[in-house]
């Protein structure tokens, strides 16, 4: 990987953080990497957008899933992964839900070089996948009409399609069916 990869990296211990970017390196990640321990030095280094975020969990003052809320407010673009011992439901679940590129273990170092490159090349893949979605002349507004009532998306041939044919057709996305908590508390009710 010849580009430079610029990572923040939200971790208190230092010894951990020349750890990801000794091994980093040594899995051949051309890296610029900056530490941060706080949520003032976290929220400075993503002004300067980075290209991956890397967090532990169990920061002082600041954890991991508060920087995930906040770098999915300011960054939504920038893959972030956690990397941490401390592997809790919540971000088992960011993980499912696509909040999350990955996880690493810090007993499984070796996996980092690997999980970096799969996340660029994921986010660059989505940057291609918007850009082409945006060619076909649906997007072009910044505007996606749906019907309020049935959710059908209006296409630019101003056709109405179900919002997982819409979805399939342009980007390959294929969709789970599940029941939200609010939704599953909704059924409890009626039930």
């Amino acid at each position: 990987m010849n580009k430079e990869v610029r990572i923040v990296y939200l971790e208190d211990v230092h010894a951990d953080a020349v750890r990801a970017a000794d091994e980093l390196r040594r899995g051949g990640v051309n890296v610029q990497f900056q530490r941060v321990d706080s949520k003032e030095t976290f929220l400075r280094e993503l002004q300067s957008l980075p290209d991956v975020i890397l967090s532990d969990h169990g920061v002082p003052a600041f954890d991991g899933l508060m920087a995930l809320d906040i770098a999915q407010e300011k960054c939504p673009d920038v893959p972030f992964i956690f990397v941490t011992n401390a592997l809790s439901r919540e971000m088992e679940i960011e993980k499912l839900t696509g909040g999350v590129a990955d996880y690493v273990r810090k007993t499984q170092w070796d996996y980092l070089p690997v999980a970096v490159r799969h996340a660029l090349h994921d986010a660059q893949e989505r940057r291609r996948l918007r850009a082409e979605f945006a060619e076909k002349g649906d997007f072009k507004t910044g505007l996606l009409p749906i019907c309020a009532s049935c959710k059908k998306i209006r296409d630019a041939q101003n056709q109405w399609l179900p919002l997982e044919t819409f979805f399939y057709d342009r980007l390959g996305i294929n969709f789970t069916h599940s029941i939200c908590p609010d939704c599953t508390q909704m059924f409890l009710r009626e039930g």
